[in-house]
């Protein structure tokens, strides 16, 4: 048989025995599919709640393009990647500000049945806690009303009660060790014991039977973040999309409805303060700029009027034009490095004293019109707020930390040594300017010394007014763009619940994997069970086992023999079966004497043998049965005859003569010989002669001998005594030989130690043999 056959076979033998056993799936499933309704009736429900906002990259502004100053506030226009302002709304800072806005600290439950609910909206009863005690957290203080009795009672039990600070929202390192609080209050009476300090509110619409369980617990501030933390998901709905999906999940829609519309809120308020602090850093800087240029204006003017009254010159020659003209260009141009130096300076000392650079004034708040400066503040500016965003998140050994700490230190240097630059180079500029003005002076003093001092003091008033006007103007713009400032992060869609059902438990998956396990865990359970079972379990089995050919199955029956009164039972047909085969399949050969074996004792081998010659007596034949299982003699017992001295072995040796060790049974035509006493030495007494003697002798008296013999798997008794057979009938039993049991007589069979052998097939359950009487080879 090929390989194939034989998989198709083993499915097939896999399939039936499964299918053998359709109420062990059936009972599976339905406890499985039971289970499946109790885990959904005592499991709370669980909701998804989601809010949809638009989350731009850019924010709106009130001013005007990039090319003026400010930009339309562009000081304040710090535009960051999608990903990092989710980051910045689900973070532990945006969340804890959320959750000090929430009133999340008390949380109630009600419990019956096996489920527990959380009571949002319509709690049981109201507590306030004493903020200026210590409490203890996070573990279920129960609540039994009597309002007959007017009073109430309080319990909580913990291992390790841990403690916190209300007043301070912070948790605490020390517990209480097996805490335990049990008791009873007066309605409208605080409850003060160790750990625990409230009042309690019951209303007057409650009812406060005993078919629910009711308490309440305190959660700190840490633990709320910690979990809504965790349960807080956010995602843009594409890649190139600046709206986003704010999602979280829990019992009660209404709370995490309120939960995800005050985060949003929060983080939009958090926004817009950012961004005008950033507006207000921008004005102070103006102003401290306006205060120096005042001072210079208000001394420029009392000089030229200090001039005019002295030398009473109220009027500026026009000989001096073209002097003036030039020392006009130069007085703007050494004004505008001074205005550098000044910044350079300011900023120099900001940078070497301060370790947050977020409000860093820009070059362009002083006039200064440098790309490679402006880009780089703007640069630091942005950095510095995106590291202090993210040290609100995570710790500072956070490798993205170290990365943009390390890149504000190089940013910072390179401005320090940029600004260091720019400072010596006004310095020479300066003072290049500064003699060249000295020798534009030096020919207005040639030209009339009161008519160049007049002329210089009123240039150096106009220039410092104009600055001053400028100056003024731009304070003005930055004070609009801060009052008429807003982001442009809004909610499209406020919470609401996403589904309109429960996510959690899912009926279709709870019963699918109820379902799935009902069916997966007897099947493997049988099928393990079928791997490591050894025994042989079919017919198809024993014949793939076994080359040695099947005489006949005998099924399984609960009777010991074949009654003369029940001629066409199924038992008996299935011997008589076997009769037939032994006798008629194998014509030419001698088949007068059959001996019975088997692997082990309780394979049936005595059963066997006892029906077989029943059959073959109630055919007509004269036929006798031999014990030669000298060490476990069972045919006595089996054919209901009391146990006698002689037998089998007094005649081995010696003590008994033939005629008296045989004896007559119920059944016409079939008498037997017992083992006889339990020898000490069987195997020596079955090679002696006389046991050669005896079957001579008994082939003459008998048309059939039946030998009961010991089993061939135990001991070697019969190796001998089939010297005397002529066929040999190996009883195997169905799922209690072993498979492995069958090794050494098929060997002995290949090595032709022993042949005329035929399997008989004991104990078959109806559906697993095909039928009684089949004969193979």
């Amino acid at each position: 048989m090929s390989a194939s056959a034989n998989d198709t076979i083993d499915l097939q033998a896999i399939f039936k025995k499964l299918l053998s056993k359709w109420w062990v799936f059936f009972i599976t499933c339905a406890l499985a599919i039971g289970g499946g309704v109790a885990y959904i009736k005592t499991t709370a429900k669980i909701y998804l709640v989601k809010t949809v906002v638009m989350m731009s990259e850019k924010d709106k502004s009130a001013m005007g393009s990039k090319e003026e100053f400010l930009k339309g506030s562009a000081l304040m226009n710090n535009s960051s990647a999608i990903e990092d302002l989710i980051a910045q709304l689900v973070s532990v800072s945006n969340v804890t500000k959320t959750m000090q806005r929430l009133e999340f600290g008390i949380a109630y439950y009600e419990r019956k049945d096996f489920l527990t609910q959380q009571k949002f909206e319509y709690p049981p009863f109201f507590v306030k806690l004493d903020t200026v005690a210590i409490q203890v957290f996070g573990l279920p203080i129960h609540v039994k009303v009597d309002r007959e009795a007017g009073t109430y009672r309080v319990q909580a039990e913990a291992k390790h009660a841990q403690l916190y600070n209300v007043q301070k929202q912070i948790e605490l390192e020390g517990f209480i060790a097996d805490y335990k609080v049990d008791e009873v209050r007066k309605i409208g009476e605080p409850f003060v014991a160790e750990g625990l300090s409230f009042t309690i509110e019951f209303p007057e619409d409650r009812n406060y039977g005993n078919d629910k369980e009711r308490y309440f617990t305190i959660n700190s501030l840490d633990a709320l973040v910690a979990e809504y933390r965790d349960k807080t998901t956010a995602g843009a709905l594409s890649e190139e999309s600046n709206i986003v999906e704010v999602m979280t999940t829990g019992e009660v829609t209404a709370k995490e409805k309120q939960y995800l519309n005050k985060l949003v809120e929060t983080f939009i308020e958090s926004e817009l303060l950012r961004r005008q602090r950033k507006g207000r850093s921008t004005i102070n800087f103006i102003d401290e700029q306006i205060g120096v240029v005042s001072d210079s204006l208000r001394k420029s003017q009392e000089s030229v009027e200090k001039i005019r009254k002295q030398d009473g010159v109220f009027d500026v020659g026009q000989s001096v034009d073209v002097i003036l003209n030039d020392r006009s260009r130069l007085e703007d141009e050494r004004s505008q490095w001074v205005r550098k130096r000044q910044y350079c300076v300011s900023i120099l000392s900001k940078l070497r004293t301060n370790t947050d650079y977020r409000n860093v004034p820009a070059p362009q708040s002083s006039g200064i019109d440098d790309a490679v400066l402006n880009s780089t503040v703007l640069e630091l500016t942005k950095l510095s707020a995106d590291l202090a965003a993210e040290n609100m998140n995570t710790v500072k050994s956070n490798p993205k930390i170290v990365t943009m700490e390390r890149r504000i230190r190089n940013l910072v240097g390179s401005l320090i040594s940029t600004a260091e630059g720019l400072v010596e180079q006004a310095d020479i500029t300066i003072a290049d300017l500064s003699k060249r003005l000295g020798t534009l002076n030096f020919r207005m003093n040639k030209m009339g010394r009161t008519e160049g001092s007049i002329s210089s003091a009123a240039l150096t008033s106009e220039l410092t007014g104009d600055l001053y006007n400028y100056l003024m103007e731009k304070k003005y713009e930055a004070s609009i763009a801060v009052a008429s400032d807003q982001v442009d992060k809004y909610v499209i869609d406020i919470a609401r619940n996403a589904s309109g059902k429960p996510i959690k438990p899912a009926k279709k998956m709870v019963f699918g994997t109820a379902l799935m396990l009902g069916l997966l865990l007897p099947l493997g359970f049988l099928l393990i069970r079928d791997f490591f079972n050894d025994s042989i379990e079919n017919l198809d089995q024993l014949k793939r086992v076994s080359s040695i050919p099947v005489l006949a199955t005998i099924p399984s029956s609960k009777r010991k023999r074949i009654m003369p009164d029940e001629p066409k039972s199924l038992l008996a047909e299935s011997f008589r079966t076997a009769r037939i085969n032994l006798q008629y399949l194998n014509t030419g050969k001698q088949r007068q004497v059959v001996g019975f074996t088997s692997s082990t004792s309780g394979e049936g081998k005595t059963f066997c043998a006892v029906n077989l010659a029943t059959v073959m007596a109630l055919s007509g034949k004269s036929t006798i049965m031999v014990d030669a299982d000298m060490r476990r003699p069972r045919l006595t017992e089996t054919l209901g005859l009391t146990e006698e001295n002689k037998g089998l072995s007094t005649y081995l040796i010696g003590e008994a003569r033939l005629d008296e060790i045989i004896r007559k049974t119920d059944i016409q035509g079939m008498d037997m010989i017992s083992a006889g006493p339990v020898p000490p030495n069987p195997l020596e007494l079955v090679e002696l002669p006389k046991m050669e003697e005896l079957f001579i002798e008994l082939r003459k008296r008998y048309d059939n001998i039946i030998v009961d013999a010991s089993p061939m798997g135990l001991v070697s008794e019969y190796v001998i005594i089939s010297r005397h057979t002529d066929v040999t009938l190996y009883v195997v039993r169905e799922r209690y030989t072993k498979r492995g049991a069958l090794r050494l007589i098929n060997e002995m069979v290949k090595g032709k130690k022993m042949t005329d052998i035929d399997l008989l097939f004991n104990d078959v359950e109806q559906a697993s043999g095909d039928g009684y009487g089949y004969y193979t080879k």
